[in-house]
């Protein structure tokens, strides 16, 4: 009981006190996030990733959220080191995308671009120049659209919209 409480009521409410600081980096210096260019550090033989076109999603049943769920995005290059935390529907949105993707491909040698932390999971890797999204030594292809709907995710998480 004691156990479900305090993952219950003090987890969220930490996460959100601990949010209340200054942001990593102000709003006003990010018009658009820009994918970063790993290109440069990959050590990994000429490969090809495809984006799928059928579904790569987990059956799964409806989940409700509520609007406390937080989600933290870092990248950390030094010429654009981002990080973002924020909740509501772009945190259940984005929650939601990388919980039920199918892992189950190999991961390659290609440096995620983003890492992201969930209430439901910490240590997401996502690469938008690559489309994949990678978890628990696993990675999946992502299709067009979950890649414009992350980017539309960050974009208005970086610009305050």
């Amino acid at each position: 009981m004691m156990k479900k409480f305090f993952l219950l009521y003090c987890i969220p409410a930490f996460l959100l006190l601990s949010a209340c600081g200054e942001p990593a980096q102000s709003k006003e210096n990010i018009a658009k996030i820009p994918p970063a260019d790993t290109s440069a550090v990959t050590s990994a033989p000429q490969h090809s990733h495809t984006q799928p076109t059928e579904d790569n999603t987990i059956a799964h049943e409806a989940t409700g959220y509520c609007g406390n769920t937080v989600t933290t995005v870092t990248r950390k290059t030094p010429e654009e080191p981002l990080e973002l935390t924020f909740w509501g529907s772009d945190s259940v949105a984005l929650t939601d995308l990388l919980r039920y993707l199918d892992y189950h491909e190999d991961i390659c040698r290609c440096l995620p671009e983003y890492n992201v932390d969930t209430e439901f999971g910490m240590g997401y890797g996502i690469n938008l120049t690559e489309s994949y999204a990678r978890y628990d030594g696993k990675q999946v292809s992502l299709t067009a659209e979950q890649v414009q709907t992350i980017q539309n995710i960050l974009n208005r998480q970086s610009t305050g919209e």
